[in-house]
């Protein structure tokens, strides 16, 4: 017996009615949590939040930004390793993710507002903690 293998674009699928979405993990506020094996935070509203003494031990932390300098909450954010395995792929409602991760090189993408998408290359360091502000110039307040 032939078995057929059906390929479906992801316009058809939603022409067909179906969902196609990824899948991001939604991060507690202010609760450090691990997945997968890493540990990560979404933190960064209030400045009890922004200086708590935990988040200094994670060894990166991402920051967003719109194009008046002011944060941005409310995004999809993953992470993948150089060889574009993913490690990570999170929603945040805060303006930051925090992630131990082990030194090396990543791809982070991140998403505001489902349509806009920015992709960084950064470097987790082996001591301390890198902050990476991710600016999407285009949001501005009103």
């Amino acid at each position: 017996m032939k078995r057929a293998i059906v390929l479906m674009s992801a316009a058809s699928l939603l022409a067909a009615g179906t969902a196609f979405a990824a899948h991001y993990d939604r991060l507690p506020e202010d609760q450090p949590t691990t997945i997968d094996g890493i540990d990560v935070a979404c933190t960064g509203v209030g400045d009890e939040a922004m200086s708590d003494p935990r988040w200094r031990d994670y060894s990166v932390r991402l920051e967003f930004a719109g194009g008046n300098r002011e944060y941005l909450a409310d995004l999809d954010v993953s992470i993948e390793t150089q060889d574009g395995q993913e490690l990570l792929a999170v929603h945040c409602s805060g303006p930051w993710v925090l992630a131990d991760l082990d030194p090396g090189k990543y791809r982070v993408r991140a998403t505001y507002e489902r349509n806009l998408t920015k992709s960084v290359l950064i470097t987790a360091p082996s001591h301390g903690q890198k902050r990476v502000v991710i600016a999407f110039p285009e949001v501005t307040g009103d």
